[in-house]
């Protein structure tokens, strides 16, 4: 057969495309609707604390520059400020850069960690509102390669978050390589990342088609990221939540999340040097209120799955991750 997923993807894209302009009020008009009685339904339920020990989000994406570490920083702050304990483990081992979001410099990292020099608590560096950053190193690029010394050091020393936060939020490197699906098949949600340019959802659907291999049945949580309106990041849901079924794709359905508009100042606190997350330093945004609404609709979303689960400790977590990686 001449056209396979990725062209038929194509096709799907630039269909939707020529029907675009004659849909987007419309679109528009039912989507505000439907995601304002969505967050009506979030807000009215409590955000209490965790109670079932340290839960996992992993923020992925498949290409790279869609946004996964400037997500992984503004999400954590948003949390933070629902009074949440929340920790950024930097994922990226190949590429650490969670710390320079923040502007801050590690002197310690986890292969100081996994040489018994240093313990979990003294590598980790404060950011704002007492966020927990725990900065990667390039060292330790094959998980699955690791002595079983070291695997278990990390395990138990990893563990030993569980005392000190209450989310942790994992950002992967991008790709779907071994690394990250070792992460990503482990976390109690997957947060897929990605933007309206057919390049940047062709990858997240490679992802989820990947993911979907990997772990039958599983739930994909959707964020479109730099979008100029709130009808095209529904368009890019559609798109992929279509496919996804036309070629009936082992998992339980892709859960839209919302999107993060395009924002010069999103931009420019990235790259401009500001000391603080966007959401900090420009809270009365329209980008800060969608980072703090995903906020709320994930921790609300964790809270069903943790229902739904039979209660695991943070050291099965970071032991799958291992498994995982070795498969």
């Amino acid at each position: 057969m001449k056209n396979d997923q990725a062209t038929q993807l194509r096709q799907l894209i630039e269909a939707k495309k020529k029907s675009a302009v004659a849909q987007s009020q419309k679109s528009a008009r039912s989507i505000s609707t439907s995601r304002k009685a969505q967050l009506d339904k979030n807000k009215s339920q409590p955000l209490e604390s965790s109670l079932n020990g340290l839960k996992t989000i992993a923020i992925t994406g498949g290409k790279g520059g869609v946004g996964k570490t400037n997500m992984s920083a503004n999400l954590a702050v948003s949390m933070a400020q629902l009074g949440f304990r929340v920790g950024i483990l930097d994922a990226d081992l190949g590429l650490a850069n969670i710390d320079v979001l923040f502007r801050l410099t590690p002197k310690y990292n986890l292969r100081h960690v996994l040489t018994g020099e240093k313990r979990i608590d003294d590598i980790i560096l404060p950011g704002p509102l007492g966020i927990s950053i725990i900065p990667g190193s390039s060292g330790i690029q094959a998980l699955a390669d690791l002595p079983a010394g070291m695997r278990q050091i990390l395990i138990q020393e990893l563990g030993r978050l569980e005392e000190l936060i209450d989310y942790l939020i994992i950002d992967t490197p991008a790709g779907i390589g071994d690394n990250v699906l070792s992460f990503v098949l482990s976390a109690d949600l997957i947060l897929a990342v990605t933007e309206p340019d057919p390049m940047a959802y062709t990858d997240a659907y490679a992802l989820i088609k990947t993911i979907s291999r990997r772990k039958l049945n599983q739930t994909i949580y959707l964020v479109v990221n730099k979008v100029r309106s709130m009808a095209q990041g529904q368009e890019v849901y559609e798109t992929l939540q279509t496919v996804s079924q036309r070629y009936q794709l082992s998992i339980r359905g892709i859960n839209y999340m919302g999107y993060i508009p395009y924002e010069a100042k999103i931009r420019n606190a990235l790259f401009l040097g500001s000391q603080k997350p966007f959401v900090l330093e420009h809270p009365n945004t329209r980008g800060a209120k969608c980072f703090q609404n995903l906020a709320k609709k994930l921790l609300y979303h964790l809270r069903r799955v943790s229902r739904g689960k039979i209660e695991r400790d943070t050291q099965d977590f970071f032991s799958q991750v291992l498994t995982n990686n070795s498969d």
